[in-house]
């Protein structure tokens, strides 16, 4: 984009910023937007990040092991566009900004932990936090936006998940001293995001940026109820303004003395290769005795997706998917039982560990058919478009033993059953 068209207040305020960084910081915006991919560790397997590596010139980014940027025209004729890959719908890389992937990298997740992601659409940091944790919560205050990150749990096939959409202050009634993490990647004025997105452009102002603060310290207040002593707050921001980066951090730690500031990363695009982003990692010393460690008490045995997700409702907070969500039982017209798989049971799979009826498609143009919802007649394939196995009926779709989703077999057809919504046009 022309930098001529940016906000001139935003301007003056990065010139007093970054001073004689300041025509270097100018110049990004004569730039193409940095594009990356992160893959999904549980799931990938090693020789598919090799082949892809290779085939679409992926550079390793620096602050994430899992993640890699790419060029669409680096593939010289043939652009390269990763969204488009089968492996994309098999949950094997989620695309991702660059520079977004610092957040959930500098969380210190581990396996045992239980992490809440509180403003976590479109998925991003869930689906990078989720491949870490023992369980995780991922929120989305906003209906339509949960919609999309409950796909994307699904799309990447974790079963330590539950989606979740409510406003802060109400699940911090329900969830005081919960979580080990919680990921804070605070709606913002969106200042990184300016050379991609022009509505980030049209929407800057002094006004949004004070409302911005208004609203990071709100959701930090939350936060700080659900988080447990010795916890880890992670706060983020695609935006570059002070307020809500280090001055945001500074107040909170003042109003919260128990806090220690342990790392602190702002992420310029003039230097670095990403759009931009400011990430903080607090650790909580001590918290004051209230309310929430008496809600913390509840969760004295197992803390499953399902038993989370049962304890969340009976709260009135609204649940999207917890774990792997199942199938349908239903009667047909004699009264027998029969059982309609789902599309999650699908994708949450592993080719090596299923049982059932299952087909690996090793072919390129037969994997783009079903994903344009086209029914597969395996009598018209060469033998070496794909691995058979099981009988009639419900079965798997796998692409190079990665799962896609579900197929009803007759014969030698295969009628699709990918979902209408998720379809290749």
């Amino acid at each position: 984009m022309d930098s001529s068209r940016l906000p001139a207040e935003y301007l003056t305020n990065m010139k007093a910023s970054l001073s004689d960084d300041f025509e270097a910081f100018l110049r990004i915006y004569n730039e193409e937007p940095v594009k990356g991919l992160r893959f999904n560790p549980r799931r990938v397997r090693p020789e598919t990040v090799e082949k892809l590596v290779r085939e679409w010139h992926l550079d390793p980014v620096p602050w994430c092991g899992d993640g890699y940027y790419y060029r669409e025209d680096a593939g010289g004729a043939e652009p390269i566009r990763p969204g488009l890959s089968p492996y994309h719908d098999a949950g094997v890389f989620y695309i991702q900004e660059p520079s977004a992937m610092i957040t959930a990298a500098s969380a210190d997740i581990r396996e045992t932990d239980a992490v809440l992601d509180l403003c976590a659409a479109p998925g991003g940091k869930s689906t990078q936090a989720a491949a870490r944790a023992g369980l995780l919560v991922s929120n989305e205050p906003v209906a339509n936006r949960a919609r999309i990150l409950s796909s994307n749990i699904e799309r990447m096939g974790f079963q330590n998940t539950v989606v979740t959409s409510a406003w802060p202050d109400e699940l911090a009634r329900v969830c005081g001293g919960l979580f080990d993490r919680i990921i804070v990647d605070a709606p913002c004025s969106g200042e990184g995001m300016m050379r991609k997105d022009e509505t980030a452009v049209s929407e800057w102002s002094p006004a949004n940026v004070e409302l911005c603060i208004t609203r990071q310290r709100e959701i930090l207040e939350a936060a700080d109820e659900m988080l447990k002593t010795g916890g880890k707050l992670i706060y983020s921001t695609c935006t570059f303004e002070y307020g809500e980066n280090e001055g945001q951090i500074r107040d909170f730690i003042k109003e919260h003395p128990g806090y220690t500031l342990l790392d602190m990363h702002l992420l310029y695009p003039h230097q670095i290769r990403g759009e931009g982003h400011f990430c903080a990692v607090l650790q909580k010393g001590s918290r004051d005795e209230g309310a929430g460690e008496s809600k913390k008490a509840q969760f004295k045995g197992a803390l499953t997706p399902e038993t989370l997700a049962a304890f969340l409702k009976k709260k009135k907070i609204h649940v999207l998917r917890a774990g792997v969500e199942p199938g349908e039982t239903k009667q047909d017209r004699k009264g027998k039982s029969y059982y309609t798989p789902s599309h999650a049971e699908a994708m949450a799979k592993d080719w090596e560990t299923d049982t059932g009826a299952k087909i690996s498609i090793c072919s390129m143009d037969l994997a783009m058919k079903y994903l344009h919802g086209e029914v597969i007649d395996l009598s018209r394939q060469e033998d070496s478009d794909y691995v058979l196995c099981g009988g009639e009926g419900w079965l798997t779709v796998y692409f190079d033993r990665y799962p896609l989703g579900l197929g009803k077999r007759t014969g030698s057809v295969i009628k699709n059953h990918y979902p209408k919504g998720l379809r290749h046009l």
